[in-house]
């Protein structure tokens, strides 16, 4: 292909823009000829300092240990968050927004963990 030439395909594209233009000054809807989207885009995880990881555990009444197993990471993880020796993941951080957004649902999924693993446990300290 020498230089100034375009490809079939690009030529394509050359007229299409042309057209979008001529319409675009034209003052024509741009709906009415052309598919148009609107996209919400979801913002960046909120950032999660010490105090504000420790706010969530306690917003859905949960111990280290059981944030630990509904983030699934470690204990040892989770105070490292609160202590501020290491910062939360990207996906953890969403994961702390969604908790956020609904700690009843979260709180409630902690209570039905306990009811189901609660008669098995106790039958197992009887023994």
């Amino acid at each position: 292909m020498s230089k100034g030439k375009l490809s079939a395909r690009g030529a394509r594209i050359v007229k299409a823009l042309n057209q979008f233009a001529d319409d675009l000054a034209a003052g024509t809807p741009i709906e009415t000829k052309y598919t148009v989207r609107q996209v919400r885009v979801i913002p960046k995880p909120s950032p999660y300092p010490p105090a504000r990881v420790r706010a969530v555990r306690e917003l859905i009444g949960a111990s280290q240990e059981v944030f630990a197993q509904l983030l699934a990471v470690s204990p040892m993880t989770i105070r490292s968050w609160e202590q501020g020796l290491r910062q939360p993941s990207p996906i953890a951080r969403r994961f702390l927004d969604e908790i956020q957004m609904a700690p009843g649902h979260f709180r409630g999924r902690i209570l039905t963990a306990a009811a189901d693993a609660g008669p098995s446990k106790q039958n197992r300290n009887k023994s």
